[in-house]
């Protein structure tokens, strides 16, 4: 009964999750000759690397897309990897200047309605306290992308991704799991920008997990949660 009541429980976190949002972090140096690197110095809660063809930064989200079918893609992925970050899911205010810069002027109170409610509804299914928040672990990375319309004035962009959510704490309601989630997101050209308009997913694909018998300890992903920078922005 405990182990079936601990499956209900991430099941129950993970469909809030994915609704949401996927995970962020630094991004990488770029580099592939296996050369060593420098670990961050602490825990990066915020968005992806900033790393990217957009114009400029605006409250740390890339925003100022190319007017096309290609602009639009680029934004659907970064828009959903800051809305992945630790800090999205704990600090309101960061939350809300995330969509602030990234929604159109029309859903923008829907959305910073809907996120505060499922936001606040995640950190309380793990657990999550305001001493615990350095704790949380949440992150994800885009696995595809595919444009189902297109026009100069409104894109639909399904962004496939891989998230983890969960609380590195031996006494956690659960521990960090993984997520397979594809977002639609809707676009519309406003301002001069491809801004976001409404966000809807669905499971999966989900692939079979082949890997480890045993999750990984909670003092592991700890470390790897603060060593390891998430992918970056695209651009």
């Amino acid at each position: 009964m405990a182990i079936t009541g601990a499956v209900f429980l991430a099941l129950v976190i993970l469909a809030v999750f994915m609704s949401l949002s996927g995970g962020g972090g630094a991004g990488s140096d770029g580099s592939s000759d296996g050369q060593s690197r420098t670990a961050p110095a602490e825990k990066n809660t915020t968005g992806g690397d900033t790393k990217s063809t957009a114009k400029k930064l605006v409250n740390g989200v890339p925003v100022g897309y190319a007017h096309n079918q290609a602009g639009a893609v680029q934004a659907a992925v970064n828009y959903q990897v800051a809305r992945s970050s630790a800090a999205y899911f704990t600090d309101e205010k960061a939350r809300h200047a995330t969509l602030t810069a990234m929604m159109t002027s029309q859903s923008q109170e829907r959305q910073i309605r809907n996120d505060d409610t499922g936001m606040q509804q995640v950190l309380t299914s793990l657990g999550v306290t305001a001493g615990s928040e350095d704790e949380l672990v949440a992150r994800g990375a885009a696995m595809g992308t595919r444009v189902t319309t297109y026009t100069d004035q409104v894109a639909t962009v399904d962004v496939w991704m891989a998230g983890l959510v969960g609380v590195t704490d031996k006494n956690a309601p659960m521990p960090v799991s993984a997520s397979w989630t594809t977002y639609t997101l809707t676009l519309q050209w406003q301002s001069g920008d491809w801004k976001l308009s409404a966000i809807t997913s669905v499971n999966g694909p989900t692939p079979l997990d082949t890997g480890s018998d045993s999750p990984t300890s909670v003092d592991e992903f700890r470390t790897a949660d603060r060593e390891f920078n998430a992918p970056p922005y695209v651009g």
